[in-house]
């Protein structure tokens, strides 16, 4: 089972969402940015390495949120708080959404998971 990481970040009105641009796989669905680990790296290492490719910004990586299984991938999901204004490299849209409507978000189904354990 392949494992991914995915940086969550709680912001003033709720939680920060990236769309999935038209060159990603599941192109048009929302999500919590991050990536497969590499050999050798930890979820904190390949969560730092990923959003910085993706975004363009160092992350403080911060406690376990959640995580789901399913389509022959794990993910864990951590808090993350940018240290500088992330750049949409690979998605085209972001938003914040209240923790109510997150379930109006197209999601893949392992983002949709870890949504439903977020707290209000």
């Amino acid at each position: 089972m392949k494992q991914v990481v995915a940086g969550v970040a709680r912001r003033d009105q709720g939680w920060w969402l990236v769309r999935r641009g038209p060159g990603m796989k599941h192109p048009g669905m929302w999500e919590f940015p991050g990536g497969k680990l590499e050999a050798g790296e930890s979820p904190v290492e390949a969560l730092r390495r990923e959003l910085w490719e993706e975004l363009g910004v160092p992350v403080q990586v911060g406690a376990a949120l959640g995580s789901a299984r399913g389509e022959g991938l794990e993910l864990h999901a951590f808090e993350i708080h940018f240290e500088g204004e992330p750049e949409l490299r690979e998605h085209d849209a972001e938003a914040v959404v209240p923790t109510s409507r997150l379930a109006d978000y197209p999601m893949t189904p392992l983002n949709r998971r870890v949504a439903e354990q977020l707290p209000a």
